[in-house]
């Protein structure tokens, strides 16, 4: 269990008070993955690019990376140019299995504390994103999985996904608070008077650097849990 605060300490937690809409990306956040996984998912999506076009993996890791880069993921430009199959990638990328996920009990302590509804918004499948959570042990604990599709493949950090959002799950922008790897992300949700928080785990996106940081992040931590189980709510 989390020690209690000291009234002094009481005043330095982070103040959430105002949040009653709490939404998770997925990837590398509600979860991480290690180096062996994460580089086994790169290549699975390398290899599906090679494939789809029938072509050798350098051009197929150009793409792979340019798509990420201009649209947010790979698939949204894959979808948007080309047309491909979403089920299809998802079902040649994602494999849960490799993950070893298992039970999140002070995860799971961290998201019930928080009061109102909680959401996942990920630039992946809605169906992983439910057999992640399932894995985790928090499953019931969110209201809704806003996926790419949900988004009409068009994938954070596009404002066409935030909208999506908003639209889908009745939020409120000032009273939500985004958690998310990739600082990038925050920055229309912040513009939209969101409250973000970037998890700066060294994995995933989180080392995509951007410019004027401290206009776009309200709150910053290295380890979900703890911050989840400290804020002032």
């Amino acid at each position: 269990m989390f020690p209690a605060m000291q009234p002094a300490a009481e005043q330095l937690r982070p103040d959430l008070r105002h949040i009653d809409s709490w939404i998770f990306d997925l990837d590398h956040t509600l979860y991480l993955m290690d180096a062996a996984n994460h580089s086994r998912v790169e290549e699975s999506i390398c290899l599906f690019v090679q494939r789809h076009f029938d072509i050798p993996r350098e051009p197929a890791w150009e793409i792979q990376k340019r798509y990420l880069r201009e649209y947010g993921s790979t698939l949204g430009g894959l979808v948007a140019n080309h047309g491909v199959d979403a089920d299809a990638y998802h079902d040649f990328v994602n494999d849960i299995e490799a993950l070893e996920l298992s039970s999140n009990p002070m995860l799971r302590s961290g998201l019930a504390r928080l009061p109102g509804k909680r959401f996942v918004f990920t630039n992946n499948c809605g169906r992983f994103a439910r057999d992640v959570l399932e894995r985790l042990g928090v499953g019931e604990l969110f209201a809704d999985i806003v996926d790419a599709r949900a988004m009409n493949f068009i994938p954070k950090p596009r404002p066409a996904a935030y909208t999506a959002l908003i639209e889908r799950c009745g939020v409120t922008a000032e009273r939500s608070a985004l958690f998310d790897d990739s600082a990038r992300n925050l920055v229309p949700a912040r513009a939209l008077g969101m409250t973000t928080i970037w998890f700066n785990n060294g994995q995933g996106q989180s080392h995509w650097k951007i410019e004027d940081a401290e206009r776009h992040i309200d709150h910053e931590t290295g380890d979900l849990v703890s911050f989840l189980h400290s804020i002032r709510i």
